[in-house]
């Protein structure tokens, strides 16, 4: 997958840890679906966050990608995890 001088920085670490990680993420999916290269984006959405469907382990992993990561990008938040009543 053909990637920018930006990216190849995140791919080696140099942006940290969690930049590194999400690199690694997106360039084994963009190697199995055949993509070319990445497409800019203006912001996501973070889903799947409830502690319901994460349980001990996500919760671990976020935590650990938490250590030095930052949005790069306005990011939103799925509130499921949010209890009404």
């Amino acid at each position: 997958m053909e990637l920018t001088s930006e990216e190849q920085d995140m791919v080696v670490g140099k942006y940290g840890k969690a930049a590194q990680t999400a690199m690694d993420i997106l360039v084994t999916l963009g190697e199995i679906y055949g993509a070319k290269r990445l497409i800019d984006i203006t912001s996501v959405q973070i889903a799947g966050v409830s502690y319901a469907n994460l349980n001990e382990p996500g919760l671990a992993w976020l935590e650990e990608m938490a250590k030095d990561g930052k949005v790069r990008t306005l990011t939103t938040l799925n509130p499921a995890g949010k209890s009404f009543s």
